[in-house]
């Protein structure tokens, strides 16, 4: 267990410094070791979803769920996956359900008010920005400055309709 927590370290610090070919490689004997952790499938998908392998980086989240249903970074990364590859809906629910998993969290309803933003749906990015800002009051800031960042780009899209 300690080499492939020792792995896991040192790939989770090549994935924070955004070299992914080499977490992907440091995660490949990871995954050898044990191929049910869901902290390796996590981590396997975060760097594959970065390297633009939505698919591989949905596969990797889907196993993470398999292993823990309720492993509300899995759902988080499952919905951004499918909103990648086009499949909105479904991508939403997913993270949806990050959210109920874990309420006080803050990454899902960012993340879910990017997935909302990129496809027009600006009133409601800006509601679960909103609620984010309830549930997180430390990111109030935060959640605030992309509002104001919705609002400006909703006004945008209005004005070019016209």
């Amino acid at each position: 267990m300690a080499d492939l927590d020792s792995l896991l370290v040192r790939a989770k610090n090549e994935a924070v410094a955004r070299r992914f070919e080499e977490a992907a490689a440091l995660l490949e004997e990871a995954y050898a070791a044990d191929p049910n952790d869901p902290r390796v499938l996590d981590l396997f998908g975060f760097v594959r979803f970065f390297q633009g392998s939505f698919a591989e980086a949905e596969a990797h989240c889907r196993n993470a769920l398999r292993v823990d249903p309720d492993r509300a970074y899995a759902h988080k990364g499952l919905g951004l996956c499918l909103a990648r590859q086009g499949k909105i809906e479904e991508g939403i629910v997913s993270i949806e359900r990050a959210i109920t998993l874990r309420p006080s969290w803050f990454d899902p309803y960012w993340d879910l008010a990017v997935v909302l933003s990129d496809v027009g749906r600006f009133d409601e990015a800006i509601d679960i920005l909103a609620q984010g800002a309830a549930m997180v009051p430390s990111r109030q800031k935060d959640f605030r400055k992309f509002q104001t960042s919705l609002r400006q780009r909703k006004a945008e899209s209005l004005s070019k309709e016209r």
